[in-house]
């Protein structure tokens, strides 16, 4: 390989035009193709494949429209009236549909805003019961309707009649009253009683038409987008012109807070501060770091050199990508920037040696060979990501994999061509302190050894026993904003204190299926209701009754209505309406309610339930899958244990087939678990691997292979003892920056080893490679511990086990290896 990268050195240097033109066609091939790939702002390529092979986990929680709802909030302070909270609502909405109706179609991100009842509701709901009451009445209820029909019993109801007919409802709509004297109402009322108060339903009343909670100081409206929830990047447009109105809006009324909270909201606010912590961390970072490289290089096209391989390799990286996926998500790529650190070292090696020896064939004949098997052995590491089943994780592996490879290529091939002897500078004072700390004996120094090897036995020791642990909660991943905590607090509050609502769903092949099948979900619901498990649920299938059971009530009304019955009623209206001052034949209409003929109907086909509404009561998935909802209220503090209430609810749901939950965290617990011991098991896979190349470039040496390998063992043990005292556990994020880790320790070892073998002749190459990983590791530290500073838990928990490993990488490289390399080569045996 070594003679190779000269030979093609030499014959650039003859021919300078294919140097250039094939350097610049490379940059614009990849370039090109780069620029072409999608980068998706989907959040959920952080969870892992579905374990249910039939698909209906991933439907739970990636095609659903229900979880893309947004909660805005007008919460009235300051004695603010119902009327202007209202006023304020609508003069907000009408705003924000009026931008979305000027966008073009393609670009308009609401599907549907539901904050108040349409005026006509109320007579389509009047007529529809009017032609289908009979369906929606429960077959229980005809016990005791024989006890409505006595004298004593009329004579009462007759009073409340007229005192109904002569209300604000009556008044509007008589017919009601007219048609049902017996009083059907009353026990209708007290059926639909538990769909008032399950979820949610006895925490909302409405006024104006508009939605309030019980204390009439919080109105509140639902935004359906047109997007996935999951997708954040549709869905800044929303948010912004969300934020710009709030604004506007805080000045015109100033006694109205307004606020928004959802899964959307949480998308777009998680995107934005991973973007805005990597601009402020990665980015500053990288400032300081390129000052420092450029007041120690001195040469001012030290920074383009170190800069052009590294952005080939991801360009090169992103092309494989658009070739292979044709997109790629942004979080995989911005995690993917700190691999970028990796590439840089081995840039930073050769740009080293060359202020060294000042010829840029020496620097290849020096340099090939090492950098060669570290890039080898760092994407060995990174490719056992690609047999993880979560999507991020393989976009990452991949993407890090052919990124080196590019990096490493431009490197050795055309980096060598930029190298002019003759403008070569270098900060001597720099590098003289920097030769100083190689050359000092620390390998020397028993104190040091000591300290170095107790602090390995400490951890190796902690790690046997109590273990890494591993943070399946995808919840402590999230990124909350004040806002949104805000928002959702004050509904908890004003709704239900204390209490958490999930969804969970019936499924089926067809809506009447779905729905027929829900009658299983509210059987185990009602039992954990028993059980004190569950504190509420919507009774949806009260709304929508299944058609059979539709005609079974049909039948039952016509069997109940005998013509004796009727002759009864007939004769006790006779009797008890003189005396409540009412006419008998205004009740007339009754018997021709009773004897009509009634046919079963689908409620949700009717177009009575606003739209809105509905959506929250059920849906057609993209796949032909139909479900209908319910949300279910348990413990706010239940959602973490694996044996917690909100788990075995969970649990006793998903025990049927046609039933399930609808929260991704539920169905990836058991999986990310799963994932993290498929890791380890790769980890240690990726260890063998670099063992087994090792021992084949070090031409079958076992001391020489064992002892390359010793830092890059040592160090994945100090990381993992680390985290076991500190009580830092393992999670979906920090679990890929441990293969960077492992990465970087491989390329420090492989370098120092180079220089080892050199022997006493040529002693310069170790001190050429260690100021090489000095640069390389106080770039790394920089940019890594800038991360400690970010907010989002995400790119913050990569810090500490980061820069523990990078730390204990370099001082096994620079103390512990060249001592036991010193020790065996003493002894013959």
């Amino acid at each position: 390989m070594t003679e190779l990268c000269i030979k093609i050195y030499h014959f650039f240097r003859n021919h300078r035009a294919v140097f250039w033109l094939s350097m610049i066609a490379l940059y614009a091939f990849f370039g090109y193709f780069a620029s072409q790939i999608y980068l998706e702002e989907d959040i959920n390529k952080l969870m892992p494949s579905s374990k249910n092979e039939d698909g209906t986990t991933k439907l739970a929680f990636a095609n659903l429209r229900i979880k893309d709802k947004t909660f805005l909030l007008f919460e009235g302070r300051a004695g603010a009236s119902v009327e202007h909270i209202a006023e304020t609502c609508d003069a907000f909405i009408d705003s924000l549909k009026s931008w979305n109706a000027a966008m073009d179609s393609t670009q308009q991100v609401i599907g549907d805003v539901f904050y108040k009842l349409p005026d006509d509701l109320m007579l389509d709901v009047i007529d529809y019961l009017g032609a289908h009451l009979p369906a929606y009445i429960d077959t229980c209820i005809y016990n005791r309707l024989d006890t409505l029909l006595t004298y004593q019993h009329m004579s009462r109801q007759m009073q409340a009649n007229h005192d109904d007919l002569l209300s604000p409802v009556g008044t509007m709509f008589p017919e009601l009253i007219q048609m049902d004297p017996v009083g059907l109402r009353n026990v209708l009322m007290e059926q639909l009683k538990p769909l008032a108060d399950g979820a949610g339903g006895g925490s909302y009343k409405t006024l104006n038409g508009h939605f309030f909670v019980r204390d009439s100081t919080v109105c509140v409206a639902f935004i359906t987008p047109m997007y996935s929830a999951t997708n954040t990047g549709q869905g800044s447009a929303l948010f912004k012109k969300l934020n710009e109105q709030i604004e506007q809006f805080s000045v015109s009324a100033p006694d109205v807070k307004i606020c928004y909270h959802g899964t959307p909201a949480s998308g777009f606010y998680n995107s934005w501060r991973i973007k805005s912590d990597l601009k402020e961390t990665i980015i500053g970072s990288l400032i300081l770091v390129l000052l420092f490289i450029f007041i120690c290089f001195r040469n001012y096209d030290t920074i383009p050199l170190l800069l052009l391989p590294v952005v080939f390799g991801t360009l090169f990286g992103l092309a494989a990508m658009y070739f292979i996926k044709g997109q790629f998500s942004l979080l995989a790529l911005g995690i993917g920037a700190v691999v970028l650190g990796v590439a840089l070292s081995y840039v930073l090696h050769i740009m080293t040696h060359y202020k060294y020896v000042s010829d840029p064939e020496q620097v290849l004949r020096d340099q090939v060979k090492p950098v060669c098997l570290g890039c080898l052995t760092t994407i060995g590491s990174f490719m056992g990501l690609i047999f993880i089943q979560t999507e991020l994780l393989q976009d990452f592996g991949l993407f890090a994999a052919f990124a080196i490879v590019g990096t490493t290529a431009f490197s050795l091939i055309y980096l060598p061509q930029f190298l002019n002897p003759e403008k070569n500078k270098v900060n001597h004072r720099v590098f003289a302190i920097v030769d100083r700390i190689n050359c000092y004996p620390f390998d020397r120094k028993k104190p040091l050894l000591f300290i170095i090897l107790a602090a390995v036995v400490v951890c190796i020791g902690f790690y046997l026993v109590g273990g890494t642990r591993f943070d399946a909660d995808m919840h402590n991943l999230g990124y909350r904003a004040e806002s949104i905590s805000y928002s959702e607090n004050l509904l908890r509050t004003k709704t239900h204190t204390g209490d958490k609502q999930k969804y969970f769903a019936s499924s089926g092949a067809t809506m009447e299926e779905a729905i027929e099948n829900f009658s299983n979900m509210a059987s185990k619901l009602d039992s954990l209701q028993d059980a004190g498990l569950v504190k509420g649920y919507t009774h949806t299938d009260q709304i929508f009754v299944p058609l059979q059971v539709q005609q079974q009530r049909i039948d039952a009304w016509k069997n109940f209505w005998t013509e004796e019955r009727l002759q009864q009623v007939r004769s006790l209206i006779g009797q008890t309406a003189p005396q409540a001052s009412l006419r008998p034949e205004a009740f007339d209409s009754f018997f021709d309610f009773a004897t009509a003929d009634y046919k079963p109907d689908a409620l949700y086909k009717a177009g009575i339930i606003p739209k809105g509404y509905q959506s929250t009561l059920m849906e057609q998935s993209y796949n032909g899958e139909y479900l209908c909802f319910t949300s279910v209220r348990c413990k706010n503090d239940s959602i973490r244990s694996k044996e917690s209430d909100y788990n075995r609810i969970c649990d006793a749901v998903v025990s049927s087939p046609d039933l399930l939950v609808l929260d991704t965290y539920y169905y990836t617990t058991d999986t990310l678990i799963q994932l993290n011991e498929d890791f380890n098991v790769l980890q240690w896979i990726s260890m063998l691997f670099v063992l087994i190349v090792l021992f084949f470039s070090f031409r079958f040496n076992v001391k020489h292979t064992l002892l390359g390998f010793m830092p890059i063992l040592l160090s994945w043990l100090i990381v993992l003892g680390s985290m076991v005292i500190f009580g830092v556990r393992f999670n979906l994020i920090n679990i890929i920056i441990s293969t960077f880790i492992f990465g970087i320790g491989v390329d420090y070892s492989i370098f120092v080893m180079n220089g080892l073998i050199g022997g006493e002749k040529n002693a310069r190459l170790l001190g050429y490679h260690k100021t090489a990983i000095f640069f390389s590791a106080m770039i790394l530290i920089v940019t890594v511990s800038s991360m400690l500073f970010a907010e989002h838990p995400a790119i913050k928990s990569v810090g500490f086990s980061t820069l523990v490993g990078l730390i204990a990488a370099v001082v096994i490289s620079y103390v512990v290896q060249p001592a036991v390399f010193r020790m065996i080569n003493k002894s013959k045996k």
